[in-house]
């Protein structure tokens, strides 16, 4: 039975790992956004990984070997917790793929400003939506960081600011 998995890749290296494990024969989906930089004091759309350092693959548990996984160009490792390689359910999974656009990038909208450290605060929509977290930072000019229990442990999760409300 195939079910998604959690991958951790080195620094700056999520692209490699994922066409390297695509050329493998693995399913891969890295998760990408579209976010406004500002080099040189343009201003300039850029398209990044939704969750940097991390993406998915589709796994089946008995078919398949998972030994070139962590030898693969850009891979860190699958996300572990001691001997357990947790699943992401499949439909975090959809929900994610259904809010990508043509280019297979998932839109940001304007961000909310005005959220202090520590403050919590609800997802809104998205394939998370209802779940809280802990405002940590903002990152870029429409995305947060937020401090969540999620896959059992604590995780810092990017979100579009669009997507979060004061709880």
């Amino acid at each position: 039975m195939k079910r998604w998995h959690a991958v951790q890749c080195k620094p700056r290296e999520d692209h490699r790992a994922e066409a390297h494990l695509g050329n493998q024969g693995f399913e891969v989906f890295r998760p990408l956004c579209a976010v406004i930089r500002r080099p040189g004091g343009r201003r300039r759309e850029v398209v990044e990984s939704l969750f940097p350092r991390y993406l998915f693959l589709r796994l089946d548990d008995v078919a398949e070997n998972w030994a070139p996984i962590r030898s693969t160009r850009g891979v860190a490792g699958l996300v572990r917790w001691g001997e357990c390689v947790p699943v992401v359910p499949a439909d975090v999974i959809e929900g994610l793929r259904g809010r990508a656009d043509e280019r297979g990038v998932i839109p940001l909208g304007e961000q909310k400003s005005g959220y202090r450290p520590g403050e919590r605060l609800r997802l809104t929509d998205g394939p998370l939506a209802g779940l809280e977290g802990v405002f940590c930072a903002q990152r870029g000019e429409d995305r947060v960081v937020l401090l969540m229990s999620f896959m059992q442990g604590t995780q810092h999760v990017t979100v579009p600011g669009e997507s979060v409300d004061r709880a």
